[in-house]
């Protein structure tokens, strides 16, 4: 919980200073870009504790905005629906924020009271492109936003940096996360409620996504692949934890997955780590795309899941990574030939604790 707190108050404070700065290019492309007085002197928006009270606030409302937007009852509505409360919503913070400056300006400018009445502040000029200025700003903050839902945490910044517009290799740690029983799901369900089933459960991994660093590689079907480079993956066994996390979220929404669709979706998941060669491809549609082993190895794993009556099997390179013994229990499986491999692997199941074994029951570790 600490650390989905962490990021929301990153959020808020890159909120912050992305309206303080747009309200400070505001004031100084104002006061200097333009010649014209309209019966106040504006280089009083320049004014730094002036900047940054509307930067706090807008900074604030658009925060809570983001947050109350981004719940999974208002991702549902069409795009329409969606922008159109949300425009509702930001012109109540626009009414907020002139209600402020109208407040605060007199104290910077004696000569508002008693040269500019409240309805001709409120009607000039300068109101009507702030406002025009602060629904550009909200278009493009909210594009940024769209853009980096669409590609992923950490994709973007990668993809404008052109961190990749050229082959590299790097040390990743995947983790395959597969509905069990998928296909009798969906012959159970048919394929539209089935589809709303997927997106439900895709849903519910954001926090598990975020909380954990992991970035999102591709979705398949019922499959999302994760992956992590090695710093983040191993840190708190995020690589672990994340599929544990996932379990709790569904398991949390028991409830609602037997009212709606009369089941409880479960999870597999298999998890390896190695060299891949990460890349930009395409020129329509670009992404960034992973070659190497470790993907095929790491499919296999995931694919023993079943046969070795397991819901996480990760690879010994892997595990010889993470610090798993003091928080889960381990079973070696004895080498198993994974399809296509041409030598056997061995594989190593990863559970939770039974409250027996939490409390201080034997747990055996690998090794």
């Amino acid at each position: 919980m600490a650390i989905y707190g962490r990021h929301k108050l990153i959020f808020w404070f890159q909120m912050v200073v992305t309206w303080t700065v747009a309200v400070s290019v505001f004031g100084f492309v104002r006061h200097y870009g333009w010649p014209a007085r309209m019966g106040f002197s504006p280089e009083y928006l320049i004014e730094p504790w002036f900047d940054l009270s509307l930067g706090v606030i807008l900074g604030t409302g658009y925060f809570l905005i983001e947050r109350g937007m981004n719940r999974q009852i208002f991702q549902r509505l069409s795009f329409l629906h969606w922008a159109a409360l949300k425009s509702t919503l930001n012109l109540l913070l626009m009414l907020l924020l002139i209600a402020v400056a109208i407040v605060l300006y007199p104290y910077l400018n004696r000569s508002v009271a008693e040269d500019v009445t409240f309805r001709e502040f409120l009607f000039s000029k300068l109101m009507f492109l702030v406002l025009g200025y602060f629904i550009l700003v909200s278009l493009l903050i909210t594009l940024f936003q769209r853009m980096h839902q669409k590609l992923g945490p950490g994709i973007l910044g990668n993809m404008l940096l052109g961190r990749y517009h050229h082959p590299r290799e790097e040390e990743r740690i995947f983790l395959f996360v597969d509905m069990q029983s998928s296909t009798t799901i969906a012959e159970q369900l048919g394929h539209v409620a089935f589809s709303r089933l997927i997106q439900d459960c895709f849903a519910d991994l954001t926090d598990t996504v975020v909380r954990h660093r992991a970035e999102i590689y591709q979705y398949v079907g019922d499959e999302v692949i994760l992956c992590w480079k090695l710093p983040n993956g191993i840190r708190n066994n995020n690589c672990v934890a994340a599929y544990f996390q996932f379990v709790e979220t569904l398991a949390s929404r028991a409830d609602y997955y037997d009212r709606t669709y009369g089941l409880q979706p479960v999870f597999k998941a298999g998890g390896h780590l190695g060299r891949t060669t990460v890349a930009e491809v395409g020129v329509l549609k670009r992404e960034l795309a992973y070659h190497g082993d470790v993907l095929n190895t790491t499919a296999r794993i995931q694919g023993k899941c079943n046969e070795l009556e397991e819901r996480l099997l990760i690879s010994p390179a892997l595990a010889g990574q993470l610090k798993l013994s003091q928080h889960y229990l381990l079973r070696e499986h004895p080498p198993v030939e994974l399809a296509g491999k041409r030598e056997s692997l061995t594989v190593i199941g990863v559970q939770r604790p039974t409250p027996a074994l939490a409390s201080g029951a034997e747990v055996h570790p690998v090794g």
